[in-house]
């Protein structure tokens, strides 16, 4: 294995440490602006290994999977404590099986909490030959053969210079260094506040085309990585092992070391020449059975496969008829329109169930009328905010994609709100058709009752009628008397 020692003067690490400082402003203690500075972006060909990842919940069945805790550490479900902050105590974690990829990107998320500026030891990154071996370097044994990057807050010689990251490449042979930021076989590093803060902290290393690159966030979740140093002409084998250690002070302030996920990214991945073997397939061509697709299933297939192409068509074609509405304005007019197809979906679901059922009281259809009018009022509050949500979305791919990629968007968007209107227009015959049935129904009860009604009115006037002149008549008869 070869080795490279740190290209840049060791004068410039010792004069006025002129390392990058992220106190959470993007300024730097070099006098360089990071806010001119772009985000360090991941690795555009990239594909994640979820069997060399750690993330909660890191344990399964009581057990880590794939992976292994040493010393003093604490594997909970949502969190892995490496070191607690007893003085001496030290812990670690690590891969079970070596990398098997050449070129590779990791990101992991940790925290380093505890009283005072200064703590200790800290936390430490290994990609190295051997593993698990338990040392007075972070947790780990020194002299190791690989690559280390060390999470350090220790300031031995009270310069607060610190909190700190840096990389150190070992042969196997060299003991760790009394002042690492000093030392030839360091590969430069940076200052971050990393300590105490709200949310877990972000570093990415990634090693492609022999050259290592280091990128941090403290504050942001990973959405603003700042570059925190690089090497090139590096050598880094496959078949090392990937894991983590931490080590509190023996005095002073010990800290708690905490690691929350650490995900692996194979980049430049091969291509893959054989598509995968359908369930039982290898045992048929093993007994020589030949293989067959169901036609329902080959079907189905050749369908998915044609909409994706004709979808994949359109993207492709001109922007013509576009109109002059404006991507964000497109977007507002589909909520819109979904708006008024739920309100209408709503409005036919509570006419068919009065459909032939009889009418309620008046406080019951007003109580209805509100609880409609309080879900249709919910529902326009969720739309409106998936509005600003889309209205968002566009305005990203607009500035991240460039003015061309704004037609293709008002294309599609064009073309999905034809579709949802040719729907709402359906469901609008619809509901006419319902509602005139329910106003017929309506009014054939009302005629119905209005009959009953008027013969009882008859009746009663005809009894009147009767006793009347029943009365009459006696009156008549005792006249005579």
């Amino acid at each position: 294995m070869r080795t490279t020692t740190f290209l840049l003067p060791v004068v410039f690490l010792s004069s006025a440490f002129a390392w990058g400082r992220d106190g959470g402003n993007g300024n730097t203690k070099s006098g360089i602006n990071n806010n001119n500075q772009e985000f360090a972006l991941p690795a555009e060909n990239r594909r994640y290994d979820y069997k060399q990842s750690m993330k909660k919940p890191f344990t399964y069945n009581g057990a880590m999977p794939f992976w292994s805790n040493h010393g003093n550490s604490f594997v909970a479900s949502d969190f892995v404590r490496l070191s607690p902050s007893v003085p001496g105590l030290k812990g670690s974690v690590w891969r079970q099986t070596p990398n098997e990829y050449k070129e590779w990107e990791v990101e992991f998320q940790f925290k380093a909490f505890g009283q005072g500026h200064v703590g200790g030891k800290g936390l430490a990154f290994w990609y190295t030959q051997e593993r698990a071996i338990e040392g007075n370097v972070f947790g780990s044994k020194d002299q190791w053969k690989g690559l280390g990057v060390f999470m350090d807050t220790a300031d031995p010689a009270n310069q607060r210079n610190n909190p700190v990251i840096y990389g150190i490449m070992n042969d196997g042979t060299k003991p760790f260094p009394s002042n690492p930021t000093a030392n030839t076989n360091s590969f430069g590093g940076c200052l971050r506040d990393y300590k105490n803060t709200h949310v877990p902290v972000v570093v990415r290393v990634s090693y492609i085309g022999g050259v290592l690159k280091v990128s941090v966030d403290t504050h942001s979740k990973g959405k603003k990585m700042m570059p925190c140093f690089e090497q090139k002409d590096l050598y880094l084998p496959v078949g090392y092992h990937f894991g983590f250690s931490a080590q509190a002070a023996d005095h002073g302030n010990p800290d708690d070391h905490d690691l929350y996920a650490f995900e692996v990214y194979e980049v430049n991945p091969p291509k893959k020449e054989k598509a995968p073997l359908r369930p039982h397939e290898a045992e048929m061509k093993k007994k020589g059975e030949e293989v067959k697709v169901d036609l329902a299933d080959q079907a189905a297939f050749e369908e998915v496969q044609k909409i994706v192409q004709e979808q994949e068509a359109k993207l492709k074609e001109g922007t013509e008829g576009t109109g002059n509405l404006s991507p964000a304005q497109m977007a507002a007019t589909v909520g819109d329109t979904q708006y008024r197809i739920i309100e209408s979906l709503n409005s036919i679901h509570n006419k068919l169930e009065t459909l032939g059922a009889p009418m309620q009281p008046p406080e019951s259809s007003a109580k209805s009328l509100e609880d409609i009018n309080h879900k249709i009022n919910s529902m326009a509050a969720s739309l409106h905010a998936m509005e600003s949500v889309v209205q968002g979305l566009v305005d990203h791919i607009v500035a991240q994609g460039g003015i061309a990629s704004g037609p293709d968007i008002s294309k599609v968007l064009k073309e999905e709100l034809s579709n949802l209107n040719a729907k709402m227009e359906d469901m609008d015959t619809r509901q006419s058709f319902q509602h005139r049935l329910t106003q017929n129904r309506l009014v054939n009860s009302t005629s119905w009752v209005s009959y009953v009604v008027f013969l009882i009115l008859v009746q009663v006037v005809a009894v009147s009628a009767y006793t009347w002149y029943r009365k009459r008549i006696e009156m008549s008869e005792k006249k005579f008397l």
